[in-house]
């Protein structure tokens, strides 16, 4: 049903971040895949959207796997994560949603224990729009040191009639975090709130 073009994984090694050395720099990374979008031009019913998210499944454990190896190969290192989509010009908003189930469950699955939602964006775009990929920690949505974003662009897409899925995920919150609120280490991890 999706047709691959390419797929594209981006990984940012933080040393500080205007604030003294981190004692070990933060991995921030997004992997980013480009389809032929099969709702193009078109109204696609509900029926045809569940179909497509059941299909999009393995996509999602795979590029969660790239991902995660890029990020050092150990998922218990993962303390953040976000997801989104690029809809092309031919496409429709709700397409882009279709990635919110099989994107934010296939993360879950491979780092365990995460109990958050998936915060998510998702937009109509051109070629070489960018999508800011809101992070935020995958236990606790209110850990405010993890409150945070990744910018997402591939060169080349999406084009009008493709759909660009992406994942992102750090090994940490912000570098020099000093804002309070509830922190990582007190996180109660029964709510995916606190």
């Amino acid at each position: 049903m999706f047709e691959l073009r390419k797929t594209q994984v981006t990984v940012e090694e933080i040393h500080h971040d205007g604030g003294p050395h981190l004692d070990r720099p933060l991995l921030r990374g997004a992997v980013a895949a480009v389809f032929k979008n099969p709702f193009a031009g078109r109204f696609a019913d509900a029926g045809e959207f569940v179909e497509a998210m059941d299909a999009l499944k393995p996509l999602g454990l795979e590029m969660s796997r790239k991902l995660i190896q890029a990020l050092g190969g150990d998922p218990r290192r993962i303390e953040s994560y976000g997801k989104g989509s690029i809809v092309g010009s031919d496409g429709e908003l709700e397409q882009g949603a279709l990635w919110h189930v099989p994107g934010g469950y296939a993360m879950r699955e491979l780092l365990g224990d995460a109990r958050a939602i998936v915060p998510s964006s998702t937009k109509l775009g051109g070629m070489g729009a960018a999508l800011d990929v809101p992070l935020h920690h995958i236990n606790a949505a209110y850990v405010r040191s993890h409150f945070s974003a990744i910018e997402v662009r591939v060169a080349d897409a999406p084009r009008p009639g493709e759909i660009v899925f992406c994942l992102a995920m750090t090994t940490g919150g912000r570098p020099h975090a000093r804002m309070g609120g509830l922190e990582a280490a007190d996180i109660k991890g029964q709510d995916g709130l606190r």
